[in-house]
């Protein structure tokens, strides 16, 4: 008997979660606890790939496609100060937010759910990126009250560290549950979504 798929629309977005990450080598891939960024507004994530055919014979014989990386767009409320110091090498002390020449952006690994028309969730991490700095407007008061709220944008990327999965090598750029299509056998994925953002959360076997 055959799986049957389920297929919901996409209805919602929370729980944008970052977390520092500590090791990205050919061996090592840790990060710090995840925290939660922020209310989650809206997010773009686009897949970028390249493809290249190759020629035989006076026709094409394949066509080779390579992972360019993944940019992110989300806005969320509002950035706290810590909310910078955890993005950037920005120091927040004694209640100061200090901005400096040389501060770049941690690379982090980020996590959201999306919420689906029938009450189920995606849930999705994307281990390796950095973000831009966020524009912030700033407006006088007017009769009506308009609120700023806070854009990032990230460039995320394959991971160095190599795993082997049904005996082929890969490097892992994201990774991702549809709880709505979840089986009696997935008992591990249903394990990792139970606590998602507890910790980046890693491909395992049942």
């Amino acid at each position: 008997m055959s799986e049957t798929i389920v297929r919901s629309r996409l209805c919602g977005l929370k729980d944008i979660y970052i977390a520092e990450v500590t090791a990205n080598n050919g061996t090592t891939y840790t990060t710090k606890t995840p925290v939660k960024l922020a209310r989650a507004l809206s997010a773009k994530v686009s897949d970028k790939f390249t493809t290249e055919k190759v020629y035989s014979d006076d026709n094409v014989e394949d066509i080779v496609e390579q992972y360019e990386g993944t940019e992110i767009d989300f806005s969320v409320n509002t950035l706290a100060p810590q909310d910078y110091a955890a993005l950037y090498e920005n120091l927040y002390k004694n209640g100061f937010l200090l901005k400096a020449a040389g501060d770049g952006a941690k690379e982090i690994a980020i996590g959201w759910r999306a919420k689906k028309r029938n009450g189920k969730y995606e849930f999705t991490w994307y281990y390796c990126g950095k973000l831009e700095r966020p524009e912030m407007n700033y407006e006088t008061q007017e009769d009506k009250t308009k609120t700023q709220t806070a854009s990032l944008k990230g460039a995320f990327y394959a991971r160095q560290k190599e795993d082997t999965i049904e005996d082929k090598k890969k490097n892992l750029y994201a990774i991702q549950v549809d709880e709505s299509n979840l089986i009696e056998g997935n008992t591990t994925a249903k394990a990792a979504i139970v606590d998602w953002f507890s910790e980046v959360q890693e491909y395992s076997t049942p």
